[in-house]
C-alpha cells in the first residue's frame, strides 16, 4: 500500500473499491428483490465492469512483476470483479434471450449464459495462480 501503484489517480485504490462494491451491494440486494433495470443500466455497468477488470489486471501485473508482493484484499477484489462482469454479461443476455425471436438463438444465448460463471471462474483462478507463480 506504499507503492506508486496504490494511488494511481491521486488518492488510494481502495476508494475505487469501496465505493464501487457498495454500489455492487446496493444492485444485488435490488436483484434479490427482483426489481428490473433496464438494457442501457446493463450495457453501462458493463463497460464500466469491463474498464474495472483492466485496472485489475493491471494493478495485478503490477503487483506481480513490479511490486513483487501479493496482497490479499487486492486478489479479492480482482476476482470480485471478474464475478461481477459475468452477472453484467448474464443480465445482458437474459435481456437479449426475452427479445430473441428464434428458438435456435434462444439455446445458443442458453448455452453462453450457463458457461459464463465457470469460465469466469477459471479465468479468476488463473490470474490468482499466475500472481502466486510470478511472485
Amino acid at each position: 500500500m506504499l507503492s506508486n501503484q496504490a494511488e494511481v489517480f491521486g488518492f488510494p485504490n481502495s476508494l475505487i473499491g469501496i465505493a464501487t462494491f457498495a454500489m455492487m451491494v446496493v444492485i444485488a440486494v435490488a436483484l434479490f428483490y427482483e426489481i428490473r433495470f433496464p438494457r442501457l443500466f446493463w450495457q453501462l455497468l458493463l463497460v464500466g465492469t469491463t474498464l474495472a477488470v483492466l485496472f485489475c489486471h493491471w494493478l495485478a501485473y503490477q503487483t506481480t512483476f513490479i511490486i513483487g508482493a501479493l496482497c490479499p484484499n487486492c486478489m479479492v477484489a480482482w476476482v470480485a470483479t471478474l464475478l461481477v462482469l459475468s452477472v453484467g454479461i448474464r443480465e445482458l443476455l437474459e435481456i437479449k434471450k426475452e427479445s430473441a425471436d428464434d428458438e435456435d438463438e434462444r439455446l445458443v444465448i442458453e448455452t453462453i449464459a450457463k458457461w459464463m460463471l465457470p469460465l469466469h471462474i477459471l479465468w479468476a483462478t488463473l490470474l490468482v495462480g499466475a500472481a502466486f507463480l510470478g511472485v
